[in-house]
């Protein structure tokens, strides 16, 4: 079975290939989208909470105030961004076995991304943002409350040399960038993988459950939007299993919880608007997430060769801030 599946991958990446040759202008534009879509949406939305949450870890703030590490990492999850649970539990002292069972409601969007680009920006209110958000967390709360006799912890923490404060300012910063960098690249592949798909009509609703932000900005129902949310897309799932090296990830299981947590947060949201009678405005034609790429502007070409920019020296950085923490640890 294995081998079959290396096969298929192998098929799938050639036909990929092949249809690069054939359409590269659809390659290139789509990369471009991509581009433009981690430096509006995705960089602003993950990387403040990002440098917040892995500041707070390595402070050693929360082991002092004597909160449980696996509390401080659900907790956490549920503000820092889709793949940044999976980040903690996997550099985490929590055994293999108990993090991968965390793993599946520690894996949540974001406020910024879901208040902000999604509430405002697709909604044009705030309010709506807030009822996603709520609709969100609750189902990684009652999973975690099910879940709670499977979770077996150590009373014994180890200590832990903690950085002074520039230095976790500086390994914080730098290990953010590493991470929405890993993001970013899942984000552009998937763009350009949408993009080739649509070319297929009947294969188009397929885009929805690969990347979220594309399959947000495919989707005009409150309802869909709140859905896709919870399952967070083939897009996510690959990043969350490339953060999460570390843990006995049960991925059946996972999938299975993604699709429960995004039924759940569809029905919740339901419940939301008839119970505070929220009137869901008239959203046009147009689409939030418009990205054509030649039709920008300067100030979007210079906020790109910027972010490419921050990227290369964050990349030619990584190795300094890996010795640093060595000797940090």
């Amino acid at each position: 079975m294995k081998k079959l599946f290396s096969i298929a991958g192998v098929l799938a990446v050639l036909i990929f290939v092949v249809l690069i040759l054939l359409k590269p202008q659809t390659c290139i534009n789509s990369v471009i989208s991509g581009l433009i879509l981690c430096g509006r949406v995705i960089i602003p939305a993950l990387y403040p909470f990002t440098f917040c949450v892995l500041f707070i870890l390595k402070s050693g703030t929360l082991e002092k105030l004597k909160i449980p590490e696996p509390v401080c990492i659900f907790l956490l999850s549920l503000i820092g961004g889709y793949p940044l649970g999976a980040k903690m539990l996997n550099d985490s002292e929590i055994a293999p076995k108990t993090a991968s069972v965390m793993l599946n409601f520690c894996v949540n969007a974001g406020p910024a991304f879901i208040i902000l680009s999604v509430g405002n920006g697709v909604f044009h209110s705030q309010k709506i943002g807030i009822l996603l958000y709520f609709a969100h967390l609750l189902p990684s709360v009652i999973m975690a409350f099910f879940f709670r006799k499977k979770l077996k912890f150590s009373t014994e923490s180890k200590a832990r040399k903690r950085p002074n404060i520039i230095d976790n300012f500086v390994l914080s910063a730098s290990e953010s960038a590493s991470t929405l960098i890993s993001i970013c690249s899942f984000v552009i592949l998937f763009s350009v993988i949408c993009e080739y798909i649509k070319l297929l009509p009947a294969l188009t609703p397929l885009t929805l459950f690969l990347e979220v932000s594309n399959g947000i900005m495919a989707s005009r129902n409150i309802y869909l939007i709140s859905f896709l949310l919870g399952f967070g897309g083939i897009c996510i799932w690959a990043q969350v299993f490339s953060l999460s090296k570390k843990l006995r990830c049960n991925y059946f299981q996972f999938i299975l919880c993604r699709i429960f947590h995004a039924t759940l947060s569809a029905a919740i949201t339901f419940l939301f608007i008839k119970i505070f009678k929220i009137t869901l405005p008239t959203l046009s034609n147009g689409k939030f997430f418009v990205y054509s790429p030649f039709s920008q502007g300067v100030s979007v070409g210079i906020s790109l060769i910027i972010t490419a920019i921050i990227l290369i020296i964050s990349l030619c950085n990584k190795n300094f801030a890996g010795n640093m923490l060595e000797d940090i640890v």
